[in-house]
């Protein structure tokens, strides 16, 4: 047995009983969502001194030196007084490692982080200079192997980071930083489709960045990338852009200056006006807005109007405080890219394919194929524990009934719609990335053909958005959020068994359970009231 104090309180847990587990027991609401060590939700850090290895697996050096772990994995070896994550640790240092003015207004730098981090061109990240003033950039290049950061920084007037970055950071120089997070990236699947990109000023960095992950990942639709500035001085990487040209008879760019002198080769006018009079049916299009956020809302409103579906618009707006310096976030912290994922509507049901349902054996071959793909999973050690206490045939017979339905368009599946299933589940971008390449992989040595399989990722692809997230979504149900956390007591009507101990629990007996897992607790294993 171990003693555990965490907000002024001490509980007392029980042998090979986790933290996570102990506070449970005891109704302490704390974040988690895997529940083994994959999503690093509950982390927490010990500050009475190093906790087991085994709870640090995964965690960064950094944060292991801080004495961070993992309560759902940390088995007490001594008594612990345990704290909430402190947010500035959760940054490391990363150095410069190169600084060029890409244009007057316009400055590229590289940053190598101590840890390599796993990312899409288009996500963002926190940067932190010394004295702690902190904002958020996009990223504006792949994944390179070295595994360096890209950003692009616009010079705002009267901004005070940009103005640093500027005037004062140097090559070599230090910088802390937190990412990547948002789902501002390259929508993998729908090869075929074409991409409409439009920016402004360093909105061009990040579409460039999917440009590049688009024509890598063999995309065949047509992209055309919309650039605009006021004035030559805010048009950059023009070079690159006529080489992608050149090397890619698919991909087309349109330099536009709204100002009044215009520069050989450029458009003369805004650049959101410009693409929607050169593309006035944008019916299957991929639509990715970037830059000025009256630009963005505009622009969005305008492929709305011209047949955008709302779930193909990705829009990453640059917000700027009032006076016009550079805001705290630039609009993209954390919270805020969470409740933007709230409000994202299940996508529609896209038309049935009946050819891929009849490649899958009119749902003989899918069932193999998901029993196959399914007893991978549960084998895998970073998606299995998202589904403990689900049964491997439950799981794939939920997943043919929803394929099922998408690929006939008969109404077959009446379960949770991705969103609502998933919505405790904190997901990463690699780890769905993870998932899909399984899934390929599996459909591959079935001998589905490749065309067909492309298929079937864009339509997987089409839920990325509403199951990649940072941390736990309440579920809502119609129109109201439930409790994503907390715990409740309540008396049984009928008898039942105590889910930590195991233990019969009488009818008549006052129990407490957890509102989102259903878990219930006897008297027994709530425990005494925790000592102040």
């Amino acid at each position: 047995m171990s003693k555990l104090t965490f907000k002024g309180k001490t509980y007392v847990g029980r042998d090979d009983e986790t933290v996570l587990q102990t506070l449970q027991r005891y109704g302490v609401t704390t974040p988690f969502s895997c529940r083994d060590g994959v999503c690093y939700t509950c982390m927490l850090k010990n500050v009475s001194g190093p906790p087991p290895k085994s709870s640090q697996a995964g965690l960064r050096a950094g944060l292991r030196k801080l004495d961070y772990f993992l309560p759902c994995t940390c088995i007490p070896e001594m008594e612990m007084e345990i704290e909430a994550p402190d947010d500035a640790d959760l940054f490391l240092p990363a150095t410069v490692l190169k600084k060029t003015l890409l244009s007057p207004e316009i400055c590229q730098v590289l940053l190598k982080p101590v840890t390599a981090l796993y990312f899409h061109p288009g996500q963002f990240i926190h940067l932190r200079r010394p004295d702690g003033l902190t904002r958020s950039f996009s990223l504006a290049a792949l994944a390179r192997e070295d595994w360096v950061l890209e950003i692009h920084v616009k010079r705002i007037p009267r901004g005070i980071m940009s103005h640093w970055i500027f005037d004062e950071l140097q090559e070599g120089g230090r910088v802390q930083i937190e990412g990547p997070q948002g789902h501002f990236c390259y929508q993998k699947g729908r090869w075929d489709a074409p991409i409409l990109l439009i920016g402004t000023g360093s909105g061009l960095g990040p579409l460039l960045g999917i440009v590049h992950e688009a024509l890598e990942q063999g995309h065949t639709g047509d992209i055309v990338i919309y650039h605009g500035s006021r004035s030559k001085a805010g048009l950059y990487a023009r070079d690159l852009i006529q080489k992608l040209s050149q090397d890619h008879a698919n991909f087309h760019a349109v330099s536009c200056v709204s100002g009044p002198e215009v520069p050989v080769g450029c458009k003369a006018g805004r650049a959101n006006d410009l693409a929607f009079t050169d593309h006035t049916n944008l019916e299957g299009t991929l639509v990715y807005l970037c830059g000025h956020p009256e630009m963005v809302k505009t622009a969005k409103k305008n492929a709305l109007g011209c047949g955008a579906n709302e779930a193909d618009i990705h829009a990453d707006p640059f917000t700027y405080t009032h006076d016009g310096s550079d805001s705290p976030h630039s609009g993209k912290d954390s919270v805020q890219e969470n409740d933007e994922a709230l409000t994202y509507d299940e996508p529609k049901d896209p038309a049935p394919d009946l050819e891929l349902w009849q490649a899958l054996g009119e749902g003989k071959r899918l069932q193999e194929i998901l029993t196959d793909f399914y007893s991978q999973v549960y084998d895998d050690p970073q998606l299995s524990p998202f589904f403990a206490g689900v049964t491997q045939q439950r799981l794939a017979e939920k997943q043919y009934n929803f394929l099922y339905q998408l690929l006939t368009g008969k109404s077959v599946y009446f379960g949770e719609r991705p969103k609502t299933a998933h919505h405790w589940m904190v997901i990463s971008e690699k780890l769905f990335d993870l998932r899909e390449v399984m899934m390929s992989n599996c459909l591959r040595k079935h001998g589905v053909p490749e065309h067909l399989i492309k298929r079937l990722r864009a339509l997987e692809e089409r839920y990325r958005k509403v199951i990649v997230k940072s941390r736990p979504w309440p579920k809502i149900i119609f129109g109201e959020e439930m409790p994503l956390d907390g715990y409740d007591e309540m008396e049984l009507t009928v008898g039942s068994l105590c889910d930590s101990c195991q233990g019969d629990i009488p009818s008549g007996s006052v129990v407490r359970y957890h509102l989102r897992l259903g878990t219930i607790y006897c008297h027994a294993c709530m425990g005494d009231e925790a000592v102040a």
